[in-house]
């Protein structure tokens, strides 16, 4: 039986209250690329590569190639030469509560990377609820991050991905070039003198930024994370051993044995195991990596509606002391449980807000966007807490009006020689999500925070391709892992 059967098989196996509701999540995912003439008509706009991944599956992956070389400022070493273009590289992850989103509501963002940064922007299409359960996503970050790592093109997919990215770029300069030829506007003439004598497009993964937004935060978060070994998180390993499908809510089973395919174990069936960061050390790479990350979700262990929330979060509103509403059960509540399963929730991996900010990558520059109506504002204040407490320092800007407050413009505040720093971006009055809003649904307000974000935001990775960290010169040796311990009950991030 094929991966596509199984998929059929298991999802007239969930019931009917799922099953409604995963075909209404999942239509988004068969929206047609030529809605993003609409939705993006700026471009550039993305091909599809099917990226090879473990156990003979493959990924998704949307690649915005940009239109032209763009020399960025007090950058010497990123240039043309010898006609060869080497390009930096953005990898992003959708939002969606690991149930539902795709790359194409990324598309205004990612083609606007592309074209300001010169950057291949890569978007990943990765695998969710209910058909996949945790850590499917994590597998297929990691998976396509190897690949622009291996820059030797060494691997399969290391290998398709340059491969597909070179035969993308001839096609569209032969394409360029014709119709300047024949009655070329001035747009088109301007590409066509940037891309002459250039021949081959080269990653160059030294240059690599990595964003998300929402669930596509807490993956992004996850690639600069190295997990020490936490058996204590998870009282008995997943099982397969069943025959049916279990209430995911339920804390006797952990996966389902209908899911497709049956993945082989991994280090998540044996938490002694430590789980490292695929990323270069410091000491290999000590240029930063930008991590941007619009209101990530940090802590799984309680579902959306069981979330404390405020009206604003405590760095905005320290005082308020207003009880909360009771909430009902919303649609992540319902449907997350069928990717990430009660018992695995406390896993580092799922609520990466729980490991030890000393665990973190040294040369990450790590720029987060907290909106203030935003059920994550709590715990997101929580670990910007935490990481403050472990040396990750940087300015913050508020927007409220307050004395002072820094608009991502003034020189910056120091940060630690230790690492790449935090720095934050509080959105007074702007809702979860509203980054990626089409235009008609923002107000006037929300629609100029996020000019002035996304302008802060490019700036803090154009800084940050700069920077470097300094390092001793001596051999690298592994990091050694801070031990994870959980509380039973939600008491903050600590």
């Amino acid at each position: 039986m094929d991966s596509q059967s199984h998929s059929l098989t298991y999802f007239f196996k969930l019931p009917f209250y799922l099953q409604w509701r995963t075909a209404l999540v999942q239509l988004p995912r068969y929206v047609p690329l030529s809605i993003l003439h609409i939705t993006s008509p700026k471009g550039p706009h993305p091909f599809i590569i099917a990226l090879p991944s473990r156990k003979n599956d493959t990924i998704p992956i949307y690649v915005f190639v940009p239109p032209a070389p763009v020399q960025l400022e007090e950058d010497e070493d990123h240039k043309v030469e010898n006609g060869e273009w080497t390009v930096p590289v953005v990898l992003d992850f959708h939002g969606g509560g690991f149930i539902m989103g795709s790359p194409l509501e990324q598309a205004p963002y990612a083609a606007m990377m592309s074209r300001k940064l010169g950057a291949v922007v890569i978007s990943v299409s990765y695998r969710i609820g209910p058909f996949s359960q945790f850590p499917a996503a994590i597998h297929d970050a990691e998976d396509v991050l190897s690949a622009i790592l291996d820059k030797d093109g060494t691997s399969k997919a290391g290998k398709i991905l340059r491969k597909e990215i070179q035969r993308y770029y001839i096609t569209r300069k032969s394409e360029v070039m014709k119709m300047n030829k024949k009655k070329g506007n001035e747009s088109t003439k301007r590409s066509a003198v940037r891309l002459e004598g250039i021949e081959t497009i080269t990653l160059d993964p030294s240059r690599l930024t990595i964003s998300g937004f929402s669930s596509g935060g807490n993956i992004a978060l996850n690639m600069i994370m190295s997990v020490p070994p936490c058996a204590q998180t998870i009282p008995t390993s997943p099982t397969l051993n069943s025959s049916e499908v279990r209430d995911p809510n339920s804390t006797k089973g952990t996966l389902s044995p209908l899911l497709p395919p049956s993945r082989a174990p991994t280090k998540l069936d044996d938490p002694r195991e430590q789980w490292p960061s695929l990323l270069p050390p410091s000491q290999v790479q000590p240029r930063m990596i930008p991590l941007l990350l619009f209101y990530p979700s940090l802590d799984a262990r309680m579902l959306p509606h069981e979330r404390p929330m405020k009206p604003l979060p405590n760095a905005l509103k320290g005082e308020d002391k207003k009880p909360q509403k009771q909430k009902m059960p919303g649609l992540f509540s319902i449907m997350g449980p069928t990717y990430l399963p009660k018992k695995l929730r406390a896993h580092p991996r799922a609520s990466p807000g729980l490991v030890d900010p000393e665990n973190l990558q040294e040369n990450a520059a790590i720029f987060l966007v907290l909106p203030e109506k935003d059920s994550l504002a709590v715990q997101s204040d929580v670990w910007v807490d935490k990481m403050n407490s472990s040396g990750w320092n940087g300015p913050a800007r508020f927007g409220d009006g307050r004395e002072n407050d820094w608009n991502g413009t003034q020189k910056e505040t120091p940060r630690s020689r230790h690492n790449g720093g935090l720095e934050i971006w509080h959105a007074p009055s702007c809702r979860h999500g509203w980054t990626q809003f089409p235009q008609p649904f923002l107000g006037k307000h929300e629609r100029q925070e996020r000019l002035l974000v996304f302008d802060r935001m490019l700036d803090f990775v154009k800084e940050n391709w700069t920077r470097r960290l300094p390092v001793a010169e001596a051999d690298y040796l592994p990091m050694d892992l801070q031990p994870v311990e959980m509380p039973a009950h939600f008491s903050g991030l600590n």
